[in-house]
């Protein structure tokens, strides 16, 4: 962790500062060390060049807390004690299993998107751009949240148009996401939740959010999150997935039904099996006719994405206008063909599903709590 990122960085729970007591330091940067909170006497680890912004629930280490001989369990029951309301939390267990898979899918797939024969860096730049809906001039200077930042791709992309990135994501792909972009200067990983960041109020100039909200367990609640931290007249996008035609909503909600009880090991197997299937189909042309109908990648990275969530919704374009208009945000940007194509294109969108959807919009007003609602 760089020394820089301290600086920013506030209690997720109570919002008060934090003071920074380092253990290690390599090369000008934090190793192992913890931060404290002034308010609220909670602890956060930093592992591995990682701030770990998470409550105890969500992330523990216990070989840190023997190896530095930190007691930092005391403090927390302390905390339960007298803050029993503010730590309940009811999509906890929802996160941890999220944690669970997703941080094993980008330690396993930890370079996809990277060095991937086919998904490669720059091939993802084109991804980046279409997704984030943003431009280079958009960027250039700007202070960004990549939130839920996966592997890291995404931020070094918004680093390499000269902004200083921020990514932040809820399971162990932090690890990777550290490791892929460790020398670039101007990017900082930091393992958090959307719902609570350890960041003041209107602070980032621009927020971008691919394929993470619909995981989260209320996807408009986590994009008033991401705004509330938004400047005014700040970017924000949002990229989730599109909810898809009747057969295939079907389709996709039987075979997940499946698929999320299944355990780790499981759901490489099956992983494996898909992959084979849609190997075959692509081989046979029938692979882009077969989706229509059933979610199906030639790569086990992106079957294993889609089917290993714990949970997955899926939305309408109509849905998040609505969700920016109550926000305070005007849309500047989005990928909805439906109102930008002919009449073709909008017929074989009630055939074929979207897969997903992109909205753009600029920071109006503020709404919320600090606007007296």
């Amino acid at each position: 962790m760089k020394f820089e990122i301290a600086k920013m960085l506030i209690c997720p729970q109570c919002s008060s500062k934090l003071d920074l007591y380092p253990f290690q330091v390599e090369n000008e940067e934090v190793k192992d060390g913890i931060f404290k909170c002034t308010g609220c006497d909670r602890f956060y680890l930093i592992v591995d060049f990682i701030p770990r912004m998470l409550p105890l629930t969500l992330y523990q280490n216990d070989r840190f807390i023997e190896r530095y001989r930190v007691d930092i369990r005391s403090s927390d029951v302390k905390i339960k004690k007298s803050h029993s309301t503010a730590n309940h939390d009811s999509l906890n267990e929802l996160k941890k299993q999220t944690i669970k898979n997703f941080g094993f899918e980008w330690l396993e797939y930890g370079r996809f998107g990277w060095d991937d024969p086919v998904f490669n860096i720059e091939r993802e730049e084109g991804v980046f751009r279409k997704k984030s809906l943003l431009d280079p001039k958009d960027l250039k200077g700007k202070l960004v949240l990549d939130a839920g930042c996966g592997n890291g791709r995404y931020s070094y992309w918004a680093a390499k148009y000269g902004t200083q990135v921020i990514g932040v994501d809820l399971g162990s792909g932090v690890e990777s996401a550290y490791k892929n972009t460790k020398d670039i200067e101007n990017t900082h990983i930091i393992q958090g939740d959307l719902f609570n960041l350890p960041f003041s109020e209107e602070f980032f100039d621009i927020i971008f959010s691919i394929g993470v909200l619909m995981h989260t367990g209320n996807a408009k609640s986590a994009t008033k999150s991401l705004t509330d931290h938004l400047k005014k007249d700040g970017i924000i996008t949002v990229h989730m997935y599109h909810k898809g035609n009747i057969i295939y909503e079907f389709n996709d909600f039987w075979i997940r039904k499946y698929t999320t009880k299944l355990s780790i090991e499981q759901l490489i197997s099956f992983t494996r099996k898909m992959h084979a299937i849609a190997k075959a189909l692509d081989r046979l042309k029938l692979l882009m006719y077969i989706n229509a109908f059933i979610r199906l990648e030639n790569h086990p990275h992106c079957i294993f994405d889609w089917y290993s969530a714990p949970l997955a919704t899926h939305h309408t374009y109509r849905e998040v206008y609505e969700w920016f208009d109550e926000f305070g945000l005007k849309v500047i940007k989005d990928n909805n063909i439906a109102d930008q194509s002919l009449s073709f294109k909008k017929l074989m969108r009630k055939v074929y599903p979207t897969g997903s959807l992109t909205v753009s919009g600029v920071k109006e007003r503020v709404v919320g709590s600090r606007a007296g609602f």
